[in-house]
């Protein structure tokens, strides 16, 4: 058995806030999927026979190399020698319950399975829900799912029925601010700098956790890849949000810009604008920000690339249309559009996709 020290995450400080839903986010390295494994999982299963429950992303994500390797993590640092059980004929259909003698320690479910099904299951004695690597690089094709915050408060809700107290764990690498559950929770990622810790003090803490100078020299002395000054090493082993780091953020709106165009995605309201002095632009051609709909003259359509968008003054836009939009793609490519958050960009990015 490994002795554990004292240099890596623990969850005493994320745990102070005693909050349903807590997001980790770190560089690579500081422990917090051992910690995570550890004294929220396999303690809770020893102590009370608690169940918990994993959530993968997809289907795929659900393999034998990945349960074994949890497994491998609580052996490694206790003298139990467990052994899991479970049929691997389940891992296609994206919902797996793993036993220890014969006792089920935690289920594994993908959160692209059919919500109706997820609906209809039931686990008691249930006291986590854990979700790694819950934010995509999106660098590397890494998607969302469609509606995703929304469809995981739904296996949320399913479960917290028969189950008091249940509490959440989101573990992650910065590779981007952006998530569908930062926005579903309305975060200010503007806020999420390295070692803050982010709260409403009623459903959510973010832990933006700063590995420790003796992990950092302990890292730099073992690893060569953290030698060098590149994107990796940012995000890896310094923490920083790579994919966000070339977003044009501007608070506020500049002076003699006027609105364009109205998007509608995600539920969310974009106003595009354009300068409308040509000699005065700076180094931006259009702005876009998050907009309340309600306040949208009744003259102006809105515009939407979904049908569950549609509802009083949202049109869908057709394929003949997309010709007018070709100096917004421009201006996306070379950089001229400036955003008031992170999220508008995203979301400005599917939409320029469907455009």
């Amino acid at each position: 058995m490994k002795q554990r020290d004292n240099i890596h995450f623990n969850c005493r400080k994320i745990d102070g806030y005693n909050l349903p839903f807590n997001f980790i986010i770190s560089e690579r390295e500081a422990g917090k999927s051992t910690a995570i494994w550890l004294d929220k999982a396999y303690k809770s299963f020893c102590e009370g026979e608690h169940t918990t429950l994993v959530i993968r992303r997809k289907i795929t994500h659900i393999t034998k190399a990945y349960i074994d390797d949890i497994a491998q993590i609580i052996n490694k640092f206790t003298d139990d020698k467990i052994v899991f059980e479970y049929a691997q004929s389940t891992l296609k259909e994206g919902l797996v319950d793993i036993y220890i003698n014969n006792k089920r320690f935690m289920r594994i479910c993908a959160l692209s399975c059919d919500i109706t099904a997820i609906k209809s299951l039931v686990l008691l004695n249930l006291k986590y829900i854990i979700f790694d690597e819950f934010i995509c690089n999106q660098r590397f094709g890494e998607k969302y799912l469609k509606d995703e915050a929304t469809k995981f408060m739904e296996v949320y809700n399913t479960f917290r029925r028969e189950s008091e107290g249940l509490k959440c764990y989101f573990m992650g690498n910065p590779y981007s601010l952006y998530n569908p559950y930062f926005m579903f929770f309305n975060v200010n990622t503007a806020k999420l700098t390295r070692g803050a810790i982010i709260t409403d003090k009623k459903s959510y803490v973010i832990q933006c956790y700063e590995i420790t100078p003796k992990l950092r020299a302990k890292i730099l002395e073992e690893n060569p890849l953290y030698q060098f000054d590149n994107a990796y090493t940012k995000y890896a082993f310094e923490g920083q949000n790579v994919n966000d780091l070339n977003i044009i953020i501007r608070d506020k709106l500049p002076p003699n810009f006027r609105l364009l165009y109205v998007f509608k995605s995600a539920n969310h309201y974009i106003g595009l604008y354009r300068a409308s002095i040509w000699d005065d632009i700076g180094d931006i051609l259009y702005y876009a920000q998050f907009i309340d709909g309600n306040k949208v003259s009744k003259r102006r359509d809105i515009i939407c690339f979904d049908f569950e968008e549609l509802v009083d003054r949202v049109v869908m836009l057709s394929p003949d249309e997309r010709y007018k939009f070709q100096k917004i793609k421009d201006a996306m490519r070379k950089r001229l559009i400036a955003f008031n958050s992170i999220e508008c960009y995203y979301l400005l990015e599917e939409i320029y996709f469907n455009l």
